[in-house]
């Protein structure tokens, strides 16, 4: 008896786009963490609305320097996520190693400087509302910026050590894609806690 058979054996066993679970896995997850930050952005309009005062009179107006030089160097660190995702999609391992290196250094530097920041910032969480949802927003971006930084870095020394299949560039390709999220989440709230200080208070 005849039977029909299929060869499959040329197709990918691992397909680095949106064929695969994981990127849908990740997306829905930024659409989660994504939800939590438009929360916060809705938290700090339903304050400034309830508050003639917004920021207090007591909340200095902050020095940009550092927060411009922080701002640029996150938007900046986009590059090198483009093009280890571009890289990855080609599978140029080498590419893949320098991009990544990359915006890696960019989120630790990122980091520091951050600290630096809010060590300066001038009021606690605990000083008005306008000071907790600050330290709640830094504290969430944060975390996102040094967990994404870690992630990224054992996954760099993973394409160092073992080799580099489909599955790890379907990695970096979603490490990529998590890094513009950590971007752009920042950008609403860079205007809120620094530039909003700057301008007229609701009131005067």
């Amino acid at each position: 008896m005849n039977q029909r058979v299929l060869d499959v054996s040329g197709l990918s066993h691992a397909p680095a786009d949106s064929r695969a679970l994981i990127w849908w896995g990740n997306l829905a997850m930024m659409a989660i963490e994504g939800t939590v930050f438009a929360m916060a952005i809705a938290t700090f309009l339903y304050l400034r609305m309830k508050n003639l005062d917004w920021p207090p009179a007591t909340v200095p107006k902050p020095d940009m320097l550092l927060p411009i030089v922080n701002l640029v160097l996150l938007i900046l660190s986009g590059l090198p996520a483009l093009m280890s995702d571009a890289a990855a999609r080609k599978e140029d391992l080498t590419a893949v190693r320098i991009g990544m290196a990359l915006f890696i250094l960019a989120g630790i530097v990122f980091l520091a400087i951050r600290f630096v920041i809010m060590a300066n910032i001038g009021y606690k969480w605990s000083d008005h509302a306008f000071g907790s949802i600050v330290w709640v927003v830094v504290g969430l971006h944060t975390f996102h910026v040094l967990a994404a930084s870690g992630e990224n870095t054992l996954l760099l020394i993973y394409l160092f050590v073992r080799p580099a299949t489909k599955k790890r560039y379907l990695d970096v390709r979603c490490a990529a894609v998590y890094w513009y999220f950590v971007i752009l989440s920042w950008l609403p709230f860079f205007f809120f806690i620094y530039v909003q200080p700057w301008m007229h208070r609701k009131g005067m």
